[in-house]
């Protein structure tokens, strides 16, 4: 990636539950509250898939993150990645991981899909989605063509045990979810 974005980019944004969001389309609402797994949907779309990994570590939580989490007790690592469809970055995902997730079986995901692992391990649960406007000088420092419209991203709890993993996605310009559709 020419332009490398530093870590963390962050995400500090409104959410709201998916019933009171205004999503200004119905092709767009679909990508946004589709349960399926985002990243087999990029890949029926795309020659080639792949997951640019900006960073993974310890950072702060966001006053939503925590607030969204409600566990203050616990550790937790942010991973941010960028989802590229034939090299073209799709979507920017956020993840809040516990600790004991990022350090035990996850430890080497690498630029594998979070995506893969939460929709193939059968032990999890997804929340309702939050969905939310993210204007584009939040993402600003990403490899992204600036665009005056707001961008859109969900967010939902993965459930496992007592562990949480909060996700959130936004889509940049280039998906095509801001394409216009013809009914």
């Amino acid at each position: 990636m020419q332009h490398a974005p530093s870590f963390p980019v962050g995400l500090t944004v409104t959410w709201k539950p998916e019933s009171h969001a205004l999503v200004p389309n119905n092709y767009l609402r679909n990508w946004l509250l589709d349960t399926g797994s985002l990243t087999e949907r990029i890949q029926s779309h795309c020659r080639q898939f792949s997951v640019y990994r900006i960073g993974q570590g310890v950072a702060p939580l966001s006053t939503e993150e925590t607030q969204r989490l409600n566990d203050i007790d616990s550790a937790y690592e942010i991973r941010e990645v960028l989802l590229l469809a034939d090299d073209t970055p799709w979507v920017f995902a956020r993840s809040v991981v516990p600790v004991s997730l990022s350090t035990g079986e996850w430890r080497d995901l690498g630029s594998q899909p979070l995506g893969k692992l939460l929709f193939n391990d059968t032990r999890f649960t997804r929340g309702e989605f939050e969905v939310a406007e993210v204007p584009f000088s939040v993402l600003s420092s990403l490899p992204i063509t600036p665009v005056s419209h707001p961008l859109y991203g969900r967010r939902s709890l993965f459930t496992l045990e007592e562990k949480q993993i909060l996700v959130a996605e936004v889509f940049l310009p280039a998906s095509p979810v801001y394409q216009s559709v013809v009914s």
